[in-house]
Order: C-alpha cells, then structure tokens, then sequence
C-alpha cells in the first residue's frame, strides 16, 4: 500500500480518536499525505523497518518509531537519526545488474511445487 493512502488512513483513524504512527522512508510522499504522526527513516524503500538482516538495527528503529507515541503532540515527520550508507549503495549495484540475485521477470507461471502447479492449473479448467 503506498504512503499516500496509508497516511490519509490514518488521519482517518486520528479523526476517530485512535493514534497511528506511520513509519516511512519516502520523505517526498510522506510529506505530501500529511500525516498525522510519522517518523522518516532515510534507508532505501523496503527497509522502513531497519537494515536487512540486522535485527538489533531493526528493533532499534522500531523502538525509536514507536516512541513517536509519546513525543509527537502534533501533526508532523519527525527525522530518525540513523545512517546506512551500504544500503545505498546495495540498491545501486542491484539497478546496476552487478547485484541482483533475483531470477529474471517473464510470463511464465512459476510455482513453489508440484502440488502448487496442479492446484493453480484445476482452477483455471
């Protein structure tokens, strides 16, 4: 769901009187939902909630956000003071194809078994 929609949610929510916190790493987007309570995280999107792998990392980004909670008393996109240069530069050799583990997009049905294959096949006769 894109930061947009989930910000007019949650103004959605506030108006209903439950508090949200939206944590997000779309500055841009985030500042035009305008959203109630967020925390901006400068890590590449897909990694809102700390770097991969890295669950200390995760836990502290998640322990900071939620804090929002607490200190945020009006509406506004508080900076997380946290840096990850490697994540860049993880996205950047992915766009470049030096890094990009993925199997290559095409139209070709792929399915994690046998059984899979079968049960999606039924359901298109």
């Amino acid at each position: 769901m894109c930061h947009q929609t989930v910000c007019l949610i949650a103004r959605h929510f506030e108006n209903l009187g439950l508090p949200t916190l939206i944590l997000g790493s779309a500055l841009d987007i985030l500042e035009a939902g305008q959203p109630p309570r967020a925390k901006f995280l400068n890590y590449p999107l897909g990694f809102e909630s700390g770097k991969f792998e890295d669950k200390i990392n995760q836990l502290e980004v998640v322990r900071q956000a939620l804090s929002g909670f607490e200190t945020i008393e009006k509406p506004s996109i508080l900076k997380m003071e946290f840096e990850w240069p490697e994540g860049w530069e993880l996205i950047k050799k992915r766009e470049e194809g030096i890094l990009d583990l993925r199997s290559p997009r095409n139209e070709i049905p792929q399915y994690q078994s046998e059984a899979d294959r079968l049960a999606a096949e039924n359901e298109d006769a």
